[in-house]
């Protein structure tokens, strides 16, 4: 029972992470995590059940499975944390991983160096892993999943070592199933089964936050431009704005000029497309530190925080210059041109963002009723 509980966690851990997938797709590291479980529950399956019944196929079967897992787990912690694994380091210990299973099987049989082999240089996968997500362990459950995945790479090396008393020859098939039932192996697969259940839960625990924080992000983002709705902004500068004080605050309100046309002459799916192409240059252009804003169909608001009124007069032309360079690849739209009118001021003190606003939109109506395609400040400006 305690050998077929590895892979039957491993499994489970595999379906749980899938099913999640298929509800939450935006959690994209989702499917690396479910397959390195896959994998990994599949290499202990083959590995109990001799399957291939050749020892070297088998041997080396499990080990590329193992390996991927292995990979695979790094790839999905790690773009969970927004990082990327070192895939040189990484394909270059897995290459040498398999190289040395085939080499000590098939050219020089050494069992005991085989394990050290697979065993050492899985730990090494890990252990980099680990070391790599320590930049991005912020939070509680984060810091854990780094500890928990730092002590389980160590863990092989010692693991290993202890492996290694009483390992019979691979050959023989009666000594190799005593070993398996001695006090000694099950208690160093019980100590394996605990830090894979642990690692489990934990990454159970951290997609349960990243799904809260997924919803959360969804209730205050526009579905279509994936910039902040009304209701995100507002909260955004109800909590920055205040905190921000003695800080220069600045506004760009710009409306997309004739947009009711597009939407007549191309479809509203053009509509659409123009509103994602300008959701993705203003993610693009806005400092983290800023705010940008879909207010209502085709208007959009920019705030930003400690630059020049030149800087910001700037920054406003550069938008107003990059969407009139918006282009599309279908053949219907190609000759499609989207302009839009901007109204910039700065925020004086004492003023309210809706006050702010309101003289935005007076600018932005300005430069509408002198031609379109074009920016206006305040004085500051």
């Amino acid at each position: 029972m305690l050998t077929f509980a590895g892979p039957a966690i491993a499994f489970f851990f595999a379906i749980l992470f899938f099913s999640i997938w298929t509800y939450q797709k935006a959690l994209r590291y989702l499917p690396w995590l479910a397959s390195s479980f896959f994998l990994f529950g599949s290499a202990i399956l083959l590995q109990i059940l001799v399957i291939p019944r050749d020892v070297g196929i088998n041997a080396l079967t499990t080990c590329i499975l193992y390996i991927g897992a292995t990979l695979f787990f790094a790839e999905g912690v790690l773009r969970r944390l927004g990082l990327r694994p070192n895939y040189l380091f990484n394909f270059t210990v897995a290459f040498s991983i398999f190289l040395g299973i085939a080499y000590f099987y098939y050219e020089v049989s050494q069992l005991d160096i085989r394990v050290c082999i697979l065993n050492f240089g899985l730990a090494l996968l890990l252990l980099s892993t680990s070391l790599k997500m320590r930049k991005k362990a912020h939070r509680p459950v984060d810091r854990a999943l780094f500890w928990a995945l730092l002590i389980f790479s160590l863990q092989f090396f010692p693991r290993t070592l202890l492996t290694l008393q009483g390992l019979p020859d691979t050959q023989d098939l009666v000594k190799i199933r005593e070993y398996a039932q001695s006090p000694f192996w099950i208690w160093l697969n019980l100590s394996f089964l605990v830090f894979t259940v642990l690692i489990g839960l934990l990454l159970a625990v951290a997609i349960a936050s990243d799904i809260i924080a997924v919803v959360t992000q969804e209730a205050v983002t526009d579905s279509l431009t994936m910039v902040f709705n009304r209701r995100g902004f507002e909260d955004f500068a109800e909590k920055v704005v205040a905190s921000s004080k003695g800080q220069r605050q600045s506004l760009i309100l710009f409306d997309l000029d004739d947009f009711k046309a597009i939407n007549d002459m191309y479809g509203h799916h053009a509509g659409d497309a123009v509103l994602e192409q300008v959701g993705l240059l203003l993610r693009d252009h806005v400092r983290a530190s800023d705010a940008a804003v879909r207010l209502g169909g085709e208007e959009f608001a920019v705030l930003l925080f400690d630059l020049s009124p030149s800087e910001v007069y700037e920054i406003a032309e550069r938008l107003r210059e990059e969407i009139a360079n918006i282009r599309f690849e279908d053949r219907p739209l190609r000759r499609l041109t989207v302009t839009a009118s901007m109204g910039v001021v700065e925020l004086q003190p004492g003023e309210s963002l809706d006050q702010a606003l309101r003289r935005a939109d007076e600018l932005m109506y300005t430069a509408k009723r002198t031609g379109k395609n074009r920016t206006v400040a305040n004085k500051n400006c």
